[in-house]
This record gives C-alpha cells, sequence and structure tokens, in this order.
C-alpha cells in the first residue's frame, strides 16, 4: 500500500520534531482520528484537508 504524499509528509515531521498524533492534531486543528487515518492509509484527505495541512507542515519547518 502506498502512503499520500502528505502522510509521508506528516510521518517525516513526526521523527524529526518527537512529535506524537495528539500533537499535530492539536496544532493543526484535525481530529486525532483524522491525522491517524491519514497517516496510516486509510483516508484519502481532501484536497482543502491537504491545503490546511500543507500550510501546517510549512509552518514547522
Amino acid at each position: 500500500m502506498s502512503l499520500s504524499k502528505i502522510a509521508e509528509e506528516l510521518i517525516d515531521l513526526q521523527k524529526r520534531k518527537e512529535l506524537t498524533d495528539t500533537q499535530i492534531a492539536f496544532e493543526s486543528h484535525f481530529s486525532v482520528e483524522k491525522i491517524h487515518q491519514i497517516k496510516a492509509g486509510e483516508l484519502e484527505p481532501s484536497q482543502e484537508d491537504i491545503d490546511h495541512l500543507t500550510a501546517y507542515l510549512a509552518s514547522k519547518k
């Protein structure tokens, strides 16, 4: 199974910054469940979700 690009970027951020799904969810204003499902490849994020998460990821660099 191939993960979406945004899922891979979230996982990379978690590794680099030692963040939990809960921390990412709180900071990005997503539910913990949605973050987990995106990272697990169980949910294909909408374009709106991708745009929002891309902006979040850019703020964490």
